[in-house]
């Protein structure tokens, strides 16, 4: 008996030490996309009898999240883990049931433990997934945070040389095509991904390029933007990281990419102006983003006198252009970054009372911001840095040189304001600025005067070309049904609402008044499309309302896709019908029964069903 007992216990511990021991990975590294502000994971479980994923949720209160009942885990072999429960662990964590909707709590944070089928113990990797629709919650490169995987380049980026320094071009116009492509290593075709280019409005067009393209399933993107001068935009994808770049006409740039969780996706460029490119990716990371207002005004909030005030600016972007001056960064690099420095300096000194006024100290001793009182505010402290008209004048130290057209700032900037001999001392750079101002604005008028002052024909040709592409389009949509571009632009605005409405006599209206550049006029035309789709053949007409403030081009693009009559009309007409309505934004909607009552209005987008209902009703 006792040799059987001896035996058994042997065997038992056997077994034990052939149990391989839970692995646990804390604070484990995983890109979460576009969620990466909302979810983390803290903690991995690897178990012989399952694998739990420990998350903290940091979501709207009394709003609900949802993680389907298919949800699963994926290694890198491709094999599936699909969930289990949704049961906590710990006294800190909130159970949840896969499928059905989880409340987020007054606070705004849950933790949460998903649990799934186990993956194997030597799993170093893995993603979790709801599914591969691109709305669903997707978690990728789950690993262990002290593991560091050693990044393998392609062939051709291996030992990438950058030149010792670069310096900004002078402006030179010059028409072509700049070539952004850019390679992400470590994409998988369900991550869905797209590449953001913008930020700016090119020489020569009133349409913002603001453009996501989405990424090639071998995770290559290549996006050409027309050019006349080098210029400085905005790129990055979302949930990883966006920094600054220089492209140039008829010049290519190449991006070498990673998916990672630090926010640090850039990992080399090549082509044009290739160093300072990776510089400015650099100095976002060492130098921070600009120097905030709130930071700006925690340093003189405290200031007595006007004098004080003044020397804490200067001291302020004396000291930023000091730190930049130090650094190792090529030419270009520091002279972008002095320019929104100074830009940030004469904003402050000349606007003063504005941006002082958008901050209070509350109660708990924060600063907070806000828009409430403002104009009193103002009114309150114009007192505290007023300048006199000689204070005023200031000779812009960087956004005057020949090269500051490169920068974007250099476009926001009104230069002359302040600098009176600006002109003097830079006529090139003010002709560009003309050009600009010729092909935004609509005053015919002022557009004839400031032809009229230009003295190089490169600018010239820039505002011909674009002015002979205007007609073309106009000609074009003049052709075309169901679009009324300046086919109504002798009706006076107080008459033109109704002689829109005189087209449609014995049909329902809904009239959508939008602009192309309004994110919510956009979302709002997808989620009509599908019911527009169901009233077809119904007494039923969309009539969408536009203004000059939508680029021609894009409109004309935009409308393809906008089933319905599409009116662009003169700025004066559009506000005389935004005024009949009491609405001070768009989108704005009205519906107007077959005998022309208007039944309904709304300001913004209040839903398909509110819509549905409405026009249910006039439909009867």
């Amino acid at each position: 008996m006792r040799f059987k007992t001896i035996i058994t216990l042997l065997l038992a511990l056997v077994a034990l030490t052939g149990q391989a021991k839970d692995i646990v990975w804390e604070n484990p590294s995983a890109f979460m996309g576009s969620y990466n502000s909302e979810f983390k994971i803290n903690k991995v479980e690897l178990k012989q009898t399952e694998t739990v994923l420990h998350i903290t949720a940091n979501y709207q209160p009394h709003s609900w999240i949802r993680f389907a009942k298919n949800s699963y885990l994926q290694t890198p072999d491709g094999r599936k883990y699909t969930i289990t429960s949704g049961l906590k662990t710990n006294e800190q964590e909130s159970d949840l049931t896969p499928d059905s909707l989880f409340w987020m709590p007054e606070s705004g944070t849950a933790n949460l433990a998903l649990h799934f089928q186990p993956v194997p113990m030597d799993t170093k990797k893995m993603d979790f997934l709801e599914s591969e629709a691109e709305q669903d919650f997707k978690f990728w490169n789950i690993c262990d945070g002290k593991t560091k995987e050693k990044l393998v380049l392609p062939a051709d980026w291996q030992n990438v040389e950058y030149a010792k320094d670069e310096t900004l071009p002078a402006a030179k116009i010059h028409k072509g095509v700049a070539t952004i492509k850019v390679k992400m290593l470590g994409y998988k075709p369900a991550m869905k991904m797209s590449f953001y280019v913008g930020g700016f409005t090119p020489l020569g067009t009133a349409e913002r390029v603001d453009k996501a393209v989405p990424f090639a399933d071998d995770g290559t993107v290549e996006i050409k933007i027309p050019l006349w001068l080098t210029r400085q935009v905005y790129v990055g994808v979302e949930g990883l990281a966006y920094s600054e770049l220089l492209i140039a006409p008829g010049q290519e740039t190449n991006i070498l990419m990673k998916v990672c969780s630090d926010n640090k996706p850039f990992v080399a460029f090549k082509g044009y102006m290739a160093k300072t490119n990776m510089d400015l990716v650099k100095a976002k990371e060492t130098l921070g983003e600009s120097l905030s207002d709130r930071d700006v005004y925690l340093k003189v909030k405290n200031c007595n006198t006007k004098e004080e005030r003044l020397k804490c600016l200067q001291d302020i972007f004396d000291q930023r252009v000091a730190t930049v001056k130090k650094s190792k960064f090529t030419t270009a690099t520091k002279d972008l970054i002095c320019m929104v420095a100074e830009e940030d300096y004469v904003n402050w000194t000349r606007h003063f009372a504005f941006n002082f006024s958008q901050f209070f100290v509350g109660e708990d001793g924060e600063i907070w911001m806000t828009q409430r009182n403002l104009s009193e505010n103002m009114e309150k402290n114009k007192d505290m840095l007023p300048m006199t008209e000689e204070e005023q004048a200031y000779s812009w130290k960087y956004l005057n040189e020949p090269t500051s057209p490169c920068s974007d700032v250099f476009w926001n900037t009104t230069i002359a304001a302040y600098d009176k001999q600006a002109v003097v001392k830079n006529p090139y750079n003010n002709e560009l600025r003309c050009v600009k101002d010729v092909i935004k604005g609509d005053n015919e008028g002022l557009t004839n005067v400031l032809l009229a002052t230009l003295k190089n024909e490169d600018c010239k040709n820039v505002i011909r070309e674009y002015q002979a592409e205007q007609k073309r389009l106009a000609e074009e949509l003049a052709s075309k049904e169901s679009v009324f571009f300046q086919k109504l632009d002798d009706v006076a605005p107080e008459n033109i609402l109704q002689t829109i409405l005189n087209k449609y006599k014995g049909k329902a209206v809904l009239i959508d008044i939008w602009a192309t550049w309004c994110g919510p006029c956009k979302a709002g035309h997808q989620a009509m499309k599908s019911w527009k789709k169901e009233l077809k053949g119904k007494d039923i007409q969309f009539v969408y309302i536009t203004s000059p403030s939508s680029p021609l081009k894009t409109w004309q693009e935009m409308t393809k896709d906008i089933d319905g009559d599409h009116y662009y009309l003169t700025k004066e007409q559009y506000n005389y019908i935004l005024n009949h309505y009491d609405s001070d934004g768009i989108p704005t909607y009205a519906i107007y029964d077959a005998e022309g009552n208007q039944t309904f209005k709304t300001i913004g987008f209040s839903g398909l069903d509110v819509f549905k209902n409405e026009v249910n009703k006039v439909l009867k």
